[in-house]
């Protein structure tokens, strides 16, 4: 950005009395010594050299002179523009079920249904990239928990998102070797340890952080879990940890694969419960919210609600770095240029020097 110093734009006014002297150095010839002629007509067809022609060149170089000189003692200046930004983001532990319930297939993704898992694990992923109606987070730590008869941390809090949602696209219902019961207060105080540790994170910026959640989500009730499910809801609290707790799955009955024992998989109703009261309680004693997701539209509505509620503040301030142009150089399109007070000096020289050469008068 080119401009001028606002306090020397006082300076432009000794162009004022510059209009006048151009005039009258135009206008008015005087002061030298001269032949007395009785009459021009002897000199009016004498040849006329190109130095005789071109005289006018030596007022043009003094006036542009003279206004450069004004405009650099107004101050030409440009500046560059710096931004600086602040961020407090959001520390963010995602706590998925994975026990054996997970893989009942009452959701759909698109036209196809699929298990309640692959349509959690396709909302979540777009919740951390952004994807239509999800814009996606951007400067949050995000981690993973999964969890089934035991809570495990698949991905510690990062802000590589990339390598995240490749570690959910990993997860699979558990299967009964794996221990496929479902232990919600074991995550939840998982999750709310690992949110508690950041501060001993050296590698990460726990200082821009302005809050810390956890997005709990399940489609039974705590079967296996040692913690109980209220107790790591009252640490949280403790620590101000907010956890935001979803129900996924119909009501009722849900289709369900099983293996029978010569190997084959059928697909049996089976009756699936939610244990909405506990999951209510948690948020209630963090300062959370309790959803209930029966579809994979209602869910990434309430992911899109939960990104609503848990904004990154993004704080910019712009200013400018400003380089005088008459006395420093300065580079202009790749070009590095001298300073501009040179222009003025270099027209003063020629002018100096055309004056005592090519267009010397005589006296």
């Amino acid at each position: 950005m080119l401009t001028f110093a606002p306090h020397m734009f006082w300076w432009l006014l000794l162009i004022v009395p510059l209009i006048p002297i151009v005039w009258w150095r135009h206008a008015y010839k005087n002061g030298r010594p001269a032949l007395p002629w009785s009459t021009t007509a002897a000199g009016r067809d004498l040849p006329k050299g190109w130095a005789a022609r071109t005289r006018w060149i030596l007022p043009l170089l003094r006036t542009m002179t003279v206004l450069l000189l004004i405009l650099m003692m107004v101050g030409p200046i440009k500046g560059d523009e710096e931004t600086s930004r602040a961020v407090e983001g959001v520390a963010i532990e995602l706590v998925i079920d994975r026990s054996g319930s997970m893989r009942a297939l009452d959701l759909q993704l698109g036209t196809q249904r699929v298990d309640r898992l692959e349509v959690v694990k396709s909302v979540a992923a777009d919740f951390i990239l952004g994807e239509e109606e999800l814009p996606g987070r951007e400067h949050d730590l995000i981690g993973l928990i999964t969890f089934g008869t035991w809570a495990d941390s698949i991905c510690p809090m990062t802000l590589d998102y990339r390598t995240l949602t490749e570690a959910l696209a990993q997860v699979r219902p558990a299967t009964e070797a794996e221990g496929a019961n479902t232990a919600i207060g074991d995550a939840l105080a998982l999750a709310v340890s690992r949110l508690h540790d950041l501060e001993d994170r050296e590698e990460l910026r726990t200082d821009d952080i302005r809050s810390r959640i956890v997005i709990l989500l399940t489609d039974g009730s705590d079967t296996a879990s040692e913690m109980n499910p209220l107790d790591a809801a009252e640490l949280a609290g403790a620590l101000g940890i907010k956890v935001y707790t979803i129900g996924v799955g119909v009501d009722g009955v849900a289709p369900v694969p099983v293996t029978d024992p010569a190997g084959r998989t059928r697909i049996v109703n089976q009756r699936v419960q939610i244990d909405e009261e506990t999951l209510k309680a948690i948020a209630d004693k963090t300062g959370g919210r309790f959803y209930r997701a029966r579809d994979t539209q209602s869910l990434a509505s309430i992911y899109a609600e939960i990104d609503a509620l848990e904004k990154t503040e993004v704080a910019e301030e712009r200013f400018y770095h400003y380089t005088d142009l008459a006395v420093a150089s300065v580079e202009l399109g790749g070009i590095r240029m001298p300073p501009l007070l040179i222009l003025p000096l270099l027209l003063l020289i020629l002018e100096l020097t055309l004056a005592s050469t090519r267009y010397r008068t005589l006296p």
